[in-house]
């Protein structure tokens, strides 16, 4: 091991030393679980593009896959998981308890003395690590796997753990308000889905009965609606330039409704767009998966509000739903709605089976909804819109948050800046 002196633009002085990222990491640590036995597991499917914590998991009876505990990190090893930042840290699991996922993952484990587990994760995340691991990929098309091997000898420039304990803490403390949000909003909107389910399945107000003044309408009655644009796959840009939109596709719809801002990136130049306006996407405009796969329908039919203005553009079997003011409709309700159990148990019945299931336009828009009157349209509205308001502004603040950790990211993990010299 190479001691190197770094000195950043900023002046920072310290002792870094050149290793292999398997001198500070262990890669697929030997773990113990019995096959048959009940375990937490972390499908890869669960995991959001770069983002840290595990959304969720299931419990599984074993039968194989690789092991981890709290604080390891996993790391997609097969395309296009891998580069659509698929990498997270361990921390759904209990003291001394062993989980496991998928095979296509590695494992790192911060070795004790020697590295920080938060300073780890972010390293594994950085362009240090990801950019070579990419590099790696050898096999068939579409099935494409990390060379574990290279990345275990990739050298890097490592300071001392004291430092690592320090870059670690930084970036967490950002994610940490990233999560915070998220748990915020995910309050707010379990608060909206039993408020939309008192009144609008269970009619609790109105004494468990459907009010007389109330109507059952087909969908296209409170919605205008249009498929996403079929864009040339020669035209779209796999990085932004200084004037385009991005690309809304069904990777920016998360499993069970919401919006996942690090979906699936494509942009589109606005200087190609001006015949597009109409699918040019608005601040409260419900965007609705029309596809999934046959054997694992995860998210078909669900939906995410969109929180900005002129910043997107609609793909292609995502349907583009927006409101049009009939009875007092808003946006919280047309969300709400669509990512109901009654209505996707409904909408999905319609769907077109084959090796992928897909809606048709036709059959999203004579779905039957039940209508309520204007004065309770406006009643709930004056509570579920506040609410998601507040969402929103999450969201945007996640969104700045996580451009401001992935511009340090690669200065802190470099030594070109020094976290003491940063302020939030």
């Amino acid at each position: 091991m190479k001691s190197v002196r770094n000195w950043g633009r900023l002046g920072m002085k310290s002792e870094w030393t050149k290793m292999k990222l398997s001198d500070i990491a262990d890669f697929n640590p030997r773990e113990t679980i019995k096959k048959g036995e009940i375990a937490k597991k972390i499908s890869m499917d669960v995991l959001r593009p770069f983002y840290r914590d595990v959304p969720y998991y299931t419990e599984e009876c074993f039968s194989g896959g690789t092991k981890f505990r709290n604080g390891d990190t996993i790391m997609a090893r097969i395309t296009p998981c891998l580069e659509n930042g698929k990498t997270a840290q361990v921390s759904i699991l209990n003291d001394g308890e062993v989980g496991f996922g998928s095979t296509e993952y590695i494992v790192f484990r911060a070795k004790e003395g020697i590295a920080d587990k938060n300073y780890l994760y972010y390293l594994v995340c950085s362009p240090e690590v990801r950019e070579p691991s990419i590099k790696s990929m050898v096999g068939s098309s579409g099935r494409q796997r990390v060379q574990t091997d290279v990345v275990k000898n990739l050298e890097i420039d490592v300071p001392p753990l004291v430092e690592q304990e320090r870059i670690g803490s930084f970036l967490r403390l950002i994610d940490d308000k990233i999560a915070l949000n998220d748990k915020i909003n995910n309050n707010l909107e379990q608060q909206a889905q039993l408020l939309f389910k008192s009144w609008f399945v269970d009619f609790e107000p109105f004494n468990g009965t459907m009010p007389s003044d109330w109507e059952v309408v087909p969908f296209e009655k409170i919605v205008d609606f249009q498929n996403g644009y079929a864009f040339k796959s020669k035209e779209l840009l796999n990085e932004p330039s200084s004037d385009c939109y991005q690309v809304f596709k069904q990777g920016h719809i998360a499993r069970g409704g919401g919006f996942i801002p690090d979906g699936t990136k494509s942009w589109y130049p606005k200087k190609l767009a001006s015949k597009l306006e109409r699918f040019v996407l608005k601040k409260g405009d419900i965007l609705m998966a029309m596809t999934d796969m046959k054997d694992n329908v995860a998210i078909l039919g669900n939906t995410a509000i969109m929180p900005i203005d002129n910043e997107y553009i609609v793909n292609q079997r995502v349907g583009h739903l927006r409101v049009n003011g009939y009875k007092g409709i808003t946006y919280p309700f047309i969300y709400l709605l669509t990512n109901s159990t009654d209505f996707l148990i409904d909408l999905r019945s319609r769907a077109n089976s084959g090796v992928q299931v897909n809606l048709s336009s036709a059959e999203i828009k004579a779905s039957q909804t039940v209508l309520p009157s204007e004065k309770v349209n406006t009643a709930f509205s004056e509570i579920t819109l506040p609410m998601f308001e507040a969402i929103i502004s999450n969201q945007l603040e996640n969104q700045r948050l996580a451009q401001l950790r992935d511009a340090l990211l690669p200065k802190l993990m470099s030594g070109e800046l020094d976290v003491s010299n940063i302020d939030l």
